[in-house]
């Protein structure tokens, strides 16, 4: 009698090549992905702008007309809830331009 075949399981070479894959075959990790690739993104455009003007979050969040915590939520990238409104105070107290696009994405085949 033959005993049943065991699944191998692969592992990949590398965490990207893992997340490469995962990208392609899970809607939901793609998904979850590109949510917490953009709020990183923001968090540290706002930390590294901030630091470029040679602002302390202290003197930011005076310019702001708020407080030094906001302004530390702001950096964090696990903050959800930044409002276009508060974006647009951020651009004004950083001298900055605050651009919003919306890309198309490609159609899923």
């Amino acid at each position: 009698m033959k005993s049943p075949k065991k699944k191998r399981t692969i592992i990949p070479e590398s965490i990207d090549q893992h997340i490469e894959e995962e990208f392609k075959k899970s809607p939901e990790f793609r998904k979850a992905y590109m949510d917490e690739s953009m709020r990183l993104q923001l968090a540290y455009k706002i930390m590294q702008l901030r630091k470029s003007r040679h602002l302390s979050q202290a003197q930011l969040a005076k310019r702001m007309h708020t407080t030094q915590q906001t302004v530390s939520r702001l950096e964090d990238p696990q903050n959800v809830e930044i409002t276009l409104s508060t974006l647009s105070k951020l651009a004004v107290a950083l001298r900055a331009r605050l651009s919003v696009d919306l890309v198309p994405q490609q159609a899923s085949k």
